[in-house]
């Protein structure tokens, strides 16, 4: 709490994915389905979030904020319960709860309710059944619930699965997995892409659930929120942490059960640098997969220390490093595409607006109000309008919206007139490709 309300009094920027989240929320809090009424392709489980939290207190990112906060807290509880349930070290304490929050603290895009924080309540979930089945606790149950969670976490954030790949092999090479029980983790999955699918199916948008969620982020090209380089000078301070704390492989001696834990985390991290190169909007969010392997590891190398002065020295140097080190990134030029820039033009009361084409940033000031979010999925919507399925699918969508505004910045909305000519008549070109209601 105190960390963040520091953040909040300094000035925390809006960062354009979170801008996104906010804007689906609010979307599918005015009663529109996803993927058939809002052309993007974030995690449904995910949205459900956006969704409802919109629809209980508006569109505030600070709400976010508060919830981010809250999942994190408890993240960090289930996190040091399981490592002292299963014996993870040769004493019991909360050192692994504080670390956590700490080091989702290191970075500004840990601040927002983002799929990926979600997504790694669920991998965490998963993870305490992976630990009891090495610790030979044999019931099938583990398997089918290890699957369910991850599956979960997968439809929050599709590259999740590299945790489902991890953890299946896991499973296979630190235990004696059948191959019935095997296929009760992959069934645990299925399920939960099973229920999803029949919700969508049931609003007529199973196909565009599939379509925008599981095949867009690999047919766009990649969004490079920051690259590579600028998101290794981010995060120095928690590599410099993760190096420290796998060092603790080599030095220090523990049980046999213990090893296979580190094993685990080992295979942690490595899912953590496959989400990097698989996703398709590389964002610092995503070094939220590392945090839970840093923490592992990192309590071992503290309770590790021996000389007094560095027991001393080390631990509160690193943290308050990790604190510290965001602030120096604030108004940097690596953060220069993921940040929201301010002084934009304000309008005089708040109006809503259809973009076509245009950037995300446009919505700051202003409330959604159209189906039109990723280009890459709406440029596919609108190729659709010269079949009669593709003009159904966008009637609904578009003649609800009824936004105060139109920006065209893709000049297709004479075809939309042309299509949808009682929505035509609401209108009045302004500017060029820009579009006013006509005041009644």
């Amino acid at each position: 709490m105190i960390i963040r309300i520091t953040w909040a009094l300094i000035g925390l920027p809006l960062s354009i994915p979170e801008l996104k989240w906010l804007l689906v929320g609010q979307r599918l809090g005015d009663g529109f389905t996803m993927y058939r009424d809002l052309y993007d392709y974030t995690g449904p489980v995910a949205v459900f979030f956006y969704k409802w939290l919109d629809m209980i207190f508006g569109r505030s990112r600070w709400v976010h904020v508060v919830f981010s906060t809250l999942l994190i807290t408890v993240q960090a509880g289930m996190l040091n319960g399981l490592l002292i349930r299963n014996k993870a070290y040769a004493e019991n304490n909360y050192l692994p709860a504080f670390i956590y929050v700490i080091c989702m603290s290191a970075t500004m895009d840990f601040f927002a309710l983002s799929p990926q924080l979600i997504s790694v309540t669920f991998i965490i979930m998963a993870l305490n059944h992976v630990f009891r089945r090495i610790d030979n606790v044999i019931t099938d149950e583990l398997f089918l619930y290890s699957g369910f969670y991850l599956g979960l976490a997968l439809m929050c954030y599709l590259p999740s699965a590299v945790f489902f790949l991890i953890f299946l092999l896991s499973l296979i090479l630190f235990s004696s997995a059948v191959a019935r029980r095997i296929l009760l983790f992959v069934y645990g999955a299925s399920v939960v892409v099973l229920i999803i699918w029949a919700y969508y199916f049931w609003f007529d948008a199973s196909s565009d659930f599939f379509y925008d969620y599981f095949a867009t982020p690999f047919l766009k090209e990649k969004m490079w929120y920051v690259n590579f380089l600028g998101l290794a000078k981010i995060s120095a301070v928690l590599i410099i942490a993760m190096l420290l704390g796998v060092s603790v492989v080599f030095t220090q001696r523990v049980t046999n059960f213990q090893q296979k834990m580190q094993q685990v985390m080992l295979l942690f991290i490595v899912a953590g640098f496959g989400v990097l190169f698989l996703n398709s909007d590389l964002m610092t969010a995503d070094l939220v997969f590392f945090v839970p392997s840093i923490t592992f590891f990192l309590v071992y190398y503290f309770l590790g220390l021996k000389r007094r002065v560095w027991k001393f020295m080390l631990p509160y140097g690193l943290i308050i490093s990790l604190l510290v080190y965001p602030y120096f990134w604030v108004n940097s030029e690596v953060l220069k595409n993921i940040i929201v820039p301010s002084g934009g033009p304000k309008p005089v009361s708040k109006e809503s607006l259809m973009g076509i084409g245009v950037d995300i940033t446009s919505y700051e000031n202003y409330d959604i109000a159209g189906p039109f979010l990723d280009p890459f999925v709406s440029k596919r919507k609108i190729d659709q309008l010269d079949y009669f399925d593709g003009v159904s699918g966008l009637y609904y969508g578009i003649t609800s919206s009824e936004p105060d505004l139109i920006y065209d910045e893709a000049e297709v909305v004479s075809i939309l007139f042309q299509r949808f000519p009682k929505f035509a008549k609401a209108y009045e070109q302004s500017a060029a490709n820009h579009y006013k209601k006509i005041s009644n």
